[in-house]
């Protein structure tokens, strides 16, 4: 999975919800310093066409079969979702807040480097009192 944000996105893997005490929890990717850096990661994927320099990339395995919760935070933008990656396939999520709030995961379809988006489920902290 190819991760693209101009924010922080943690993964929870194994989980519908966000919970950062679950195996496996951390970073993914992080535009700020001081932060576990997992930036500039690669696994071989196909080259992106465009990024914005205001955007930190890598790319990292994660489990087939199972969701997978995300938690995104950029300057002005809040989000958690999940999905459940398939097997032997390549996807990209792109978060950026700089004009709207959004998120988009993209799933590759062959070796031709295009993609089709996939659709997030919305997702929450897994206990209510980590809000607090």
């Amino acid at each position: 999975m190819r991760v693209i944000s101009d924010g922080m996105i943690r993964g929870v893997p194994k989980s519908d919800c966000v919970d950062f005490r679950l195996p496996g929890a951390g970073v993914m990717v992080a535009y700020r310093d001081g932060y576990a850096n997992r930036n500039g990661e690669s696994l071989g994927m196909p080259a992106v066409s465009e990024r914005s320099s205001a955007t930190v990339m890598t790319e990292l395995l994660v489990p087939a079969g199972q969701p997978i919760a995300f938690h995104y935070i950029g300057d002005q933008c809040y989000n958690m979702f999940s999905f459940v990656p398939k097997a032997g396939a390549d996807y990209q999520l792109h978060a950026v807040g700089f004009y709207q709030c959004g998120v988009t995961l993209k799933q590759m379809t062959g070796a031709t480097g295009r993609y089709s988006s996939v659709p997030l489920k919305e997702s929450k902290l897994c206990r209510v009192t980590d809000n607090l």
